[in-house]
């Protein structure tokens, strides 16, 4: 049987973003982590029973061990659960941060199988299906061959990273996720990353959103998105400010 659940999606953090390592731009690297915490209290706040993390929480593979070690240390210290998938700029390849460091060993749970994997999360009643991402190229499709929900008494949550694609539309942009594969899915709610600004592209009977980032874009203020599920209900989606540091 179902019961209520509170989640929080999020995605594209970018931690170390232009920062390669020298102390000429310690300043960037402090604002990216800056904003990353202002992201957690926001978020903490708002007391979820878990976050979804749909991509980017890394600018690149390149990434400092101490970042790395950093955001580690941040994401287990949270009072809820953490689920995450890698994106585009923290991909798979050879030399990955998901490679080099163990995560799990943080308690964050991060979906790496490229061909599709399901985490069940028994105490809350949910099961969550991601894939890793290992090159973003038009061939990758985040929402190729979705399994059907595992089971009728869970919550099924979708985690995807790429660029959404509208109904009948046609895209040779990297990593396509299209609105009849969105539609065709059975998830409860699907968290989808890459966009920075929140969208939402539900489709059918699946409620499908873009958190955006939590760093200002355009003038916008940055975000994620507290999402609830009632039994009968659906999801509701409300769209979060993350104040913005200076």
């Amino acid at each position: 049987m179902h019961r209520p659940l509170r989640l929080a999606h999020c995605s594209d953090i970018h931690l170390d973003s232009d920062y390669f390592g020298g102390d000429w731009n310690l300043t960037r690297r402090d604002r990216d982590r800056a904003q990353f915490d202002a992201l957690l209290a926001a978020i903490g706040a708002q007391a979820p029973d878990l976050m979804l993390l749909a991509g980017d929480l890394f600018d690149h593979n390149r990434a400092s061990a101490g970042t790395i070690e950093w955001a580690c240390e941040r994401l287990a210290a949270l009072p809820f659960p953490v689920v995450m998938i890698p994106g585009n700029h923290d991909c798979l390849a050879e030399n990955a941060i998901y490679h080099r460091h163990d995560f799990a060993a943080a308690g964050v749970h991060v979906l790496l199988d490229p061909a599709g994997q399901t985490l069940t999360l028994a105490k809350l009643g949910v099961a969550i299906w991601g894939r890793g991402m290992v090159d973003h190229h038009p061939g990758h499709r985040p929402l190729a061959d979705v399994p059907a929900r595992p089971d009728a008494d869970l919550w099924y949550l979708g985690l995807a990273h790429g660029v959404h694609v509208p109904a009948h539309g046609e895209s040779r942009n990297s990593s396509p996720i299209h609105a009849h594969e969105i539609e065709n899915a059975e998830f409860d709610y699907l968290a989808l990353g890459h966009i920075h600004c929140p969208r939402d592209v539900s489709a059918g009977r699946t409620p499908a959103w873009y958190s955006g980032a939590p760093h200002p874009v355009i003038g916008e203020p940055g975000s994620f998105l507290s999402v609830t599920l009632t039994p009968g209900e659906g999801a509701r989606v409300a769209v979060c400010g993350v104040p913005p540091v200076r």
